[in-house]
């Protein structure tokens, strides 16, 4: 009885380790999946890079400090996925660690296809004056930039927003920084999608002013670039 009753147990106990082994493969594979998208780092990242010799040699790692990490656990990036990025003209895959990046590999692969976040450059605006004066601390202009809010913070600006009328959206210090990093100042207006609605915010000294979904300047932005 000793006997058999042992053997059930060392059954049942590797039995449950079986299903442990496959559930840490299952979620190994699913955090190594490779994502759809291009990373754009910011400069202080991209200094990081350039100082290991930018994308060019494959298999170093790169330390990333704790306000990176969570930016890019804002935009879904958790450690083990692999997404394209670009610096210097060199395009690379790039696997998040624990504590950082690692390169994968580099040379030429199609990244044209991939939505670029956090930031990307639509080179069809203009650096423009709105009009108002500039004063210390504040910029009054539109930058030729698509900035793409956290999901987080795109449902938190949805929540205010309506099709007609501007909105005041507070953000927080780390939000505030991720736009820093980014140098989106004060008083910066930029183009950003609102769950899949373009729309134009500009940066305040408490957060954001965010334009509603049909906002004129934006149709007047569209229609200019279809011309072009």
């Amino acid at each position: 009885m000793k006997t058999t009753k042992m053997i059930q147990t060392l059954t049942a106990a590797t039995a449950s380790l079986f299903l442990f082994a496959n559930a840490a493969a299952a979620h190994s594979e699913h955090n190594l999946s490779k994502l759809s998208l291009e990373w754009k780092f910011s400069k202080k990242v991209e200094a990081k890079i350039q100082d290991r010799g930018t994308l060019q040699d494959a298999g170093y790692y790169i330390g990333l400090s704790a306000h990176e990490q969570k930016t890019l656990n804002r935009y879904g990036i958790q450690s083990g996925n692999i997404f394209t990025a670009q610096v210097d003209g060199v395009n690379a895959h790039v696997k998040r660690t624990s504590a950082g990046i690692q390169i994968m590999d580099s040379g030429k692969m199609n990244i044209a296809v991939n939505e670029q976040l956090p930031i990307r450059t639509l080179n069809w605006i203009s650096r423009i004056s709105t009009g108002s004066a500039d004063h210390a601390g504040h910029e009054h202009a539109m930058t030729p930039y698509e900035w793409s809010f956290s999901e987080f913070t795109q449902n938190r600006i949805a929540h205010r927003l309506n099709s007609k009328d501007a909105v005041f959206v507070g953000i927080t210090k780390f939000e505030q920084d991720v736009l820093n990093n980014y140098n989106i100042k004060i008083g910066n207006k930029f183009h950003t999608v609102i769950n899949g609605q373009m729309t134009m915010a500009e940066r305040t000294s408490g957060g954001l002013k965010v334009m509603g979904l049909y906002n004129g300047d934006v149709a007047q932005m569209s229609s200019d670039q279809s011309n072009m």
